[in-house]
């Protein structure tokens, strides 16, 4: 390794979402923090990938296809399979597949900000962005390692994009895993897979640098900030629904429109009875 700085960016690609790497890869290279010394280690079950064995800063890795949601429910037991060789790298950080990296990003913005303290980066969900904590959807299961009470959490960050020092983002993969672990013998699931882990994870921590959405930048969204780090729709690689064995129902009957039309009120007053609630008997997380 040469004297540069070290991220190591973990990608995980199997399946069908291998379509995504060659974008990701020539983007970053030419956008992302470019004056470090940048290694992508890549977990996927494709025979080949892209500029696989010309550069030197790929390292593949095998990956079984695992049903949804374990592929995503495993992302932390899947990094500290290879812990030893990521325990080298000066940092690390971890990006959905189908992002890109449209704008030059510099370490100064985007990395944890040492001299304040700050030990890991998450990024603010784009669809909760400005919104009360109590609409976010944290876990709110009380049998769940993710469980947040309706007072606790102001900001829900996405799971797609977020970071560290290498030690401290080792350490999150480490006690998250336990955690889903744990609930799994229970058969318990968070409620967001690994985005809820992440979430409880960093709730009441001063060693967190939260970032704006821009640098999750939403597909098919309408948003009035600034494009940094975008995702690319997964519909137009492949049928992403029917990988994550997910179909839509387009035969709603009317009963269930009045349903969802009571659900909708009721999720707009029910949060704010139970952040109430909450509040009163002054939860925290556990």
């Amino acid at each position: 390794m040469s004297d540069k700085k070290t991220i190591g960016i973990l990608y995980i690609a199997t399946g069908p979402y291998i379509a995504f790497w060659e974008d990701f890869y020539k983007t970053f290279e030419s956008k992302f923090l470019t004056d470090f010394e940048r290694h992508y280690y890549v977990f996927t079950d494709a025979a080949e990938i892209y500029a696989e064995g010309e550069n030197v800063n790929i390292h593949k890795y095998f990956l079984k296809t695992l049903p949804w949601p374990l592929i995503t429910l495993f992302r932390f037991d899947t990094f500290l399979s290879i812990e030893e060789e990521l325990s080298k790298m000066d940092y690390l950080m971890f990006s959905n597949s189908n992002m890109v990296c449209d704008d030059e990003i510099s370490p100064e913005e985007f990395l944890p900000r040492e001299d304040n303290g700050e030990q890991l980066f998450v990024t603010v969900h784009p669809g909760y962005a400005g919104k009360s904590g109590i609409y976010a959807p944290f876990d709110r299961n009380k049998k769940s390692s993710a469980y947040v009470p309706y007072n606790c959490g102001k900001t829900y960050v996405i799971g797609a994009m977020n970071g560290g020092t290498s030690k401290a983002f080792l350490e999150m993969s480490r006690k998250l895993d336990y955690a889903i672990k744990e609930d799994l013998k229970k058969n318990v699931i968070a409620r967001w897979h690994d985005e809820s882990q992440l979430n409880h994870y960093i709730i009441g921590r001063d060693d967190v640098r939260v970032l704006g959405p821009e640098y999750c930048y939403p597909c098919g969204m309408e948003v009035n900030y600034e494009k940094k780090l975008s995702a690319v729709s997964k519909q137009a690689k492949f049928d992403a629904k029917t990988f994550k064995g997910l179909y839509e129902n387009d035969n709603a009957s009317l009963m269930q429109e009045i349903y969802i039309i009571v659900r909708g009120i009721g999720g707009r007053v029910l949060p704010i009875i139970f952040y109430i609630k909450d509040l009163i008997l002054f939860k925290k997380v556990r």
